[in-house]
């Protein structure tokens, strides 16, 4: 892998891979995933949300559970503009499973779009396997992967993919969830189970931290979407072609919403609640005592530090951080277009 990043390494190459990598970063997602919602489509960034957000747990579980670390660095050069990433396990590669199940589900509808044309088709075919390309072997060319990890970030991708797809069409076609006053009860406690049950490492790997966002993501869509049913049925975004070109001024009103929830109200709001209401509080500081005595063995005897893990108190905040940017998007950024006209 080093003598390939040397043969084929170039300064535009080095910044191409870089920043094109940003495609299949966390803060990419949380500003695009949403757009499908304020133009009109729905259903895509459900599917979407299903796919990405499973594809990051199974892939982030598989990286804790199987500890391999990345490709020696040297003699690979990493190439990242995060820090954090460099410090997660290598196997299987969390950007390739993005990939392989963004690439695939637009693939498949493009193929069943029969209102675009033969030679458009290929181009956004083409356009979809470059992205693909630039993503999975922009990991080993920043040496950020080897080539099991690509291969079994591909495979995750795919088993969420076709998971999605498969539940989608053959048992969920016409599930409603808006007449069972359980169901947003289910998808939450859904989403702290398997979190909570997640695998514990050898040491310390933030990969876990995307998996907490991911998947109240998926939880707050839930929660967004059984709300709509049962309290505003009627509140939707429309379409291009039944609202016109003022769709395009949306996201203008709606990215700064999601910014001010995500940024602004949403840390202070909920961990102001968990630490009165519930008083998870006492539970960091145990954390926080823990991780320094790892600290100080780790100066006493030059030793890794072993795996603390997150405070219950972050996890729970973190996930319902999360949940409530899909909320956000669904409901709220929904309903204040039709009070402004858009």
């Amino acid at each position: 892998l080093a003598s390939w990043q040397q043969k084929y390494s170039t300064k535009f190459r080095d910044l191409y891979f870089l920043y094109t990598a940003l495609l299949g970063s966390h803060t990419f997602y949380v500003l695009f995933l949403p757009m499908p919602v304020w133009f009109g489509y729905f259903e895509t960034t459900r599917d979407l949300v299903y796919i990405l957000g499973y594809s990051i747990y199974l892939s982030g579980f598989l990286k804790d559970y199987w500890c391999l670390p990345r490709p020696q660095s040297p003699p690979v050069e990493r190439v990242s503009l995060s820090k954090y990433t460099t410090e997660e396990y290598g196997a299987p590669s969390s950007h390739s499973a993005n990939a392989t199940g963004v690439s695939l589900y637009f693939l498949v509808h493009i193929y069943n779009a029969d209102f675009i044309t033969l030679p458009l088709k290929c181009l956004f075919a083409s356009l979809i396997v470059f992205y693909y390309m630039t993503l999975v072997l922009g990991r080993l060319y920043c040496g950020m992967h080897g080539l099991l990890d690509i291969v079994t970030g591909c495979l995750c991708g795919l088993f969420t993919y076709a998971t999605r797809m498969i539940l989608r069409d053959y048992f969920f076609t016409d599930f409603k969830s808006g007449p069972y006053w359980w169901f947003p009860i289910l998808s939450f406690s859904w989403g702290l189970f398997i979190l909570f049950k997640h695998v514990r490492p050898i040491d310390e790997c933030p990969c876990f931290g995307d998996s907490v966002a991911f998947i109240g993501v998926a939880s707050g869509y839930e929660c967004g979407d059984w709300f709509l049913q049962r309290v505003l049925p009627l509140l939707e975004c429309g379409k291009y072609t039944d609202d016109g070109s003022k769709v395009f001024l949306r996201p203008f009103i709606a990215v700064p919403m999601v910014l001010i929830w995500k940024s602004v109200v949403s840390k202070t709001l909920i961990y102001n609640t968990l630490i009165k209401i519930i008083g998870l509080n006492d539970d960091r500081s145990i954390t926080m005592r823990k991780r320094q005595e790892q600290q100080d063995l780790v100066k006493k005897n030059n030793e890794c530090a072993g795996h603390v893990g997150e405070a219950n108190i972050d996890i729970v905040a973190r996930f319902i951080i999360y949940m409530g940017i899909p909320i956000t998007v669904t409901v709220s950024c929904p309903y204040v277009f039709s009070l402004i006209g858009l």
